[in-house]
């Protein structure tokens, strides 16, 4: 039952003193186990397999938070023995791991830990891991650089599919990057916006939606069948712009306290429904992946087809970055052919280059994107996609990242209802700025020609 490197690491979670006290003994005097962490809640267990401390989970039923947590433990893939009341009611046949009896001896308990970690059915056949989760052992760690597969390669026609974009800390531009994929991608395809950020959504804020209108409200509304998923969507989906006329935005959660409602049973029923109605959807995740905060957003990434990891493109966001991608691989054991890496921000006068930074992180670049601050200001003040701004250098890599998903060059569709300026004044605003006559020559202009008026007559 040793992993290679050492005896098995075994979180334990009853929670029962006196139960604990008949099994730990008998754990402990194993050679080939070590009782790394004692949890008192699912929130330190969750915790310790985070963040890879322990090999292994040994939990009672009734662990304070567990109803939470369980979803997460079985996504994470780790080996783990439940024990319950009643091993055969129906609720137990779906979990898996192996469920044993409250009242199992503790050598019972530790030939449950073998089968575990070994993924062997125990008692009864445990259930499949879902597609996309890792057999229940921890990967070797890999040494040096990773080689991918081209990041933009082409993606099926006619089939739906889901972004996450993700970051690490410190605002390297996820949201930015998430809104303006979405614009691009929906000028020629259905596509869908949604903020699952529940730290700090902002969406709404950038394209000056209405924040009353939101993913919390999905979920109050409890949708069941299909034809109720699809009217509460319709009722608070909003248009993302107009010159992207088949985009719709999804906001995040006004407040705080709401994100008790958003789970991964919720995401998953959303994101299936939402895979039926549009082309492309494009979730804009949390920076936090770690402990129960990080719950919603580590589902989202491991839901999504593909995860794009935004990265500012100076020293401390290509650190920040390094973290993330850790993260995203070793613990949450996405496969590093989903994830590509998107440069933001990048300046050459101060930055490293795009080869440097993927050989630093071991991973492929989807797009570098230029720093160009007047153009990203611009864009926020004016509440609008930058990829709407055609001078700028920012938003031409950007459409040109969609243009890579999409298959196909994307043009955006001009301004509606408004007509093309000619003249001089049009000639000025093609160039790159509206004309505006200084003040002090406007009225100076009319005193001279009330004076030639005066004259005259």
């Amino acid at each position: 039952m040793a992993t290679g490197r050492g005896p098995l690491r075994l979180a334990v979670g009853i929670g029962d003193p006196e139960r604990e006290r008949e099994i730990l003994p008998e754990l402990d005097a194993t050679p080939e186990l070590v009782v790394a962490e004692r949890c008192l809640s699912a929130d330190a267990l969750l915790e310790a397999v985070l963040a890879r401390r322990v090999d292994a989970v040994l939990v009672a039923y009734d662990l304070h938070r567990l109803g939470r947590a369980l979803a997460e433990l079985e996504a994470s893939g780790v080996p783990r023995v439940l024990l319950v009341p009643d091993p055969e009611e129906p609720r137990w046949q779906t979990v898996g791991g192996v469920v044993l009896a409250n009242s199992a001896s503790p050598q019972l308990i530790l030939e449950a830990l073998r089968a575990a970690v070994r993924g062997e059915p125990f008692g009864r056949t445990s259930p499949q891991p879902a597609e996309g989760v890792l057999p229940m052992a921890w990967p070797e760690p890999e040494q040096g650089p990773v080689t991918l597969a081209p990041s933009d390669r082409a993606i099926e026609q006619d089939s739906p599919v889901v972004f996450a974009v993700a970051s690490g800390h410190g605002a390297p531009g996820r949201t930015l990057v998430a809104l303006n994929l979405a614009a691009a991608l929906g000028a020629v395809a259905p596509t869908v916006l949604v903020d699952v950020d529940l730290a700090g959504p902002s969406v709404a804020a950038y394209v000056d939606a209405d924040p009353t209108h939101n993913v919390y409200m999905v979920a109050h509304a409890e949708p069941d069948s299909a034809w109720e998923w699809h009217t509460v969507l319709e009722q608070e989906c909003q248009p993302l712009d107009r010159r992207s006329p088949h985009a719709r935005v999804l906001c995040g959660i006004p407040k705080p306290d709401m994100r008790g409602r958003l789970g991964r049973p919720f995401l998953e029923g959303l994101l299936a429904t939402l895979r039926h109605e549009a082309r492309y959807v494009v979730l804009d995740t949390g920076a936090e992946l770690l402990g129960n905060d990080g719950a919603f957003h580590r589902a989202a990434l491991g839901l999504a087809d593909h995860v794009l990891l935004v990265a500012s493109a100076d020293l401390v966001g290509v650190w920040h970055a390094r973290n993330t991608l850790r993260l995203i691989r070793e613990q949450l054991q996405i496969d590093a052919t989903r994830v590509a890496l998107v440069v933001n921000r990048h300046d050459p006068r101060f930055h490293h280059t795009r080869v440097e930074i993927e050989w630093a992180l071991g991973i492929g670049t989807a797009a570098v994107v230029p720093h160009d601050h007047a153009a990203v200001q611009r864009s926020v003040a004016a509440q609008r996609p930058l990829v709407l701004d055609t001078r700028s250098r920012a938003a031409q890599a950007l459409l040109d990242l969609a243009s890579r998903i999409h298959g196909g060059k994307l043009v955006l569709p001009p301004e509606p209802g408004v007509p093309v300026r000619r003249g001089i004044r049009g000639l000025a605003e093609r160039l790159g700025g509206s004309l505006r006559w200084p003040p002090v020559l406007i009225g100076a202009g009319r005193a001279s020609l009330e004076d030639s008026d005066a004259n005259v007559s």
